[in-house]
């Protein structure tokens, strides 16, 4: 696994490929945090929020990364395959953020069925729907979208 230090210097890398229209209105900036994230709404489960497009009526709009949940689901990947990663999980949450501004949220809902499709395929006595509806309506009344993975491998 790479650094922090190296994380951060990709991360402003792959920032100065995104059009400036992108930052429009993201008062608070992009933030790559040590942290390593478990969905609360998921307990015992290995889903790692990578990162997480916020908003707050006080705060404003940001973008959260969290550095250490990579180790655990990308742990084994190379440093070309890590940044791939890093690059997808902060272009997914800008996604959700021009979304945001255009009343949109058609990632959302593919989010939403990604986690339905996870829930389905890893618990299959739980009802998947209403998983992924309550933590999708948990999400919005938070104020942010996230982007989840499990450390098991797709098969």
């Amino acid at each position: 696994m790479i650094s922090i230090e190296k994380a951060e210097e990709w991360l402003a890398e792959l920032l100065d490929e995104l059009p400036e229209a992108f930052f429009q209105e993201l008062n608070g900036g992009v933030c790559l945090l040590p942290d390593a994230k478990l969905d609360p709404d998921f307990p015992g489960e290995d889903l790692y929020i990578l990162g997480e497009y916020c908003q707050a009526p006080y705060l404003g709009r940001s973008i959260v990364i969290y550095y250490g949940s990579f180790e655990p689901v990308f742990g084994d990947l190379s440093p070309l395959e890590l940044r791939r990663e890093l690059r997808d999980t902060l272009r997914h949450e800008f996604r959700h953020h021009v979304e945001a501004l255009a009343g949109e949220n058609g990632l959302d809902l593919e989010d939403e069925a990604w986690l339905a499709e996870y829930l389905e395929e890893s618990r299959p006595v739980r009802d998947p729907e209403k998983a992924a509806q309550k933590a999708y309506e948990k999400g919005l009344a938070d104020g942010k979208r996230s982007k989840w993975w499990n450390r098991r491998k797709k098969e």
